[in-house]
């Protein structure tokens, strides 16, 4: 079968691999029919994200069950199905804790990052990772389940209230999304900060936001601006504090490296909330529900589709050229999706 392997910063490949066969009872095969390029596949790319030599990347799956172990029972040959890649032991300190997002296995069977991922024709996990997609669900909107579900564990940590004067610094996927689950979560108007010209363009074009969302193009911050902060970015804390209210939460998401200097003191003086998330945690199955709903709108931000063949075109137009070796906010798709 054919896959995208990487093989370090700014080398990847088509290439043939075998097709994964099933060797215990609780494995299941899923046909890949749609995986979605994350954020976080780019950073592999370019070199800011570490991934493992040689493996499959992509990890954001809808498909076809194809096979599955004697020992599963709560899913059948021909269904379709989200594939849920964040796995967890469940044994394990943090898992025990009720951290299974920080399963201390994680980085040794993290899909498209540690072990063989989803840009391929069949992927295979184990029943526990499995549910199902409704027939009337494009496969495409089935698998943002899983960034879905990472933003709506940021959410739950967040413990939003209606009122929250808000602002999401960045209007990639993740920042979107964060709006769709904000808006589900009762805070109907809200700004959208994001520096890409070319990424507001087809926000506005694909009238992806409610009318009582703004977006703007630089976040100035003002004394006493907002009560709830999302930074999808990574690199505007310092801002953000510029901005919080007294009591106020700041949510950071982005995984770009960057130093940044605030005041200590601030955090305690003023009662702010600084909050990291990373992954999905108890919230896949909400993601999963609200998707099988099929009213969060996902059709306007999914903008382009691609084979495995046009890889390299489809991240070079969400800003990641392998020819120059640049990641730039030169896009022409909000979120692209590979179909298998």
């Amino acid at each position: 079968m054919k896959a995208i392997v990487y093989n370090g910063a700014w080398d990847i490949q088509l290439k043939e691999r075998e097709e994964p066969v099933i060797t215990a009872a609780d494995e299941v095969i899923v046909e890949i029919k749609a995986t979605g390029i994350c954020g976080t596949d780019l950073s592999i790319i370019s070199g800011e994200y570490n991934a493992s030599p040689k493996v499959i990347i992509g990890h954001e799956s809808a498909g076809i069950i194809v096979a599955k172990g004697a020992g599963v029972e709560t899913c059948s040959v021909g269904q379709r199905v989200i594939i849920d890649p964040t796995f967890y032991c469940g044994y394990c300190e943090n898992c025990r804790k009720g951290l299974r997002n920080h399963c201390l296995l994680k980085s040794s069977t993290e899909a498209g990052v540690s072990i063989d991922g989803t840009f391929t024709k069949y992927f295979k996990t184990t029943k526990q990772f499995i549910y199902p997609l409704n027939d009337n669900i494009p496969f495409e909107q089935g698998a943002m389940s899983e960034p879905l579900s990472c933003v709506l564990t940021a959410v739950k940590k967040l413990a939003v209230t209606p009122y929250m004067r808000t602002a999401i610094l960045g209007g990639g996927p993740i920042g979107l999304l964060f709006y769709m689950a904000l808006t589900q979560h009762g805070i109907q108007e809200g700004v959208v900060y994001e520096a890409s010209r070319d990424r507001i363009k087809l926000i506005e074009e694909n009238n992806v936001l409610s009318r009582n969302w703004k977006i703007e193009p630089s976040f100035v911050p003002q004394k006493n601006q907002y009560d709830l902060i999302i930074d999808t970015t990574g690199s505007l804390l310092e801002k953000s504090m510029q901005a919080i209210a007294d009591g106020g939460k700041i949510c950071m998401m982005g995984l770009r490296n960057n130093q940044q200097t605030i005041n200590a003191r601030e955090i305690a003086d003023r009662s702010i909330s600084i909050i990291g998330s990373i992954d999905s945690m108890d919230t896949f199955r909400h993601a999963v529900d609200l998707i099988n709903k099929g009213n969060l709108g996902l059709e306007k931000i999914i903008t382009n589709e691609y084979g495995l063949d046009d890889f390299e075109s489809a991240i070079k137009d969400l800003g990641c050229d392998i020819s120059t070796k640049i990641r730039s906010n030169n896009i022409s798709s909000l979120k692209s999706v590979i179909r298998i």
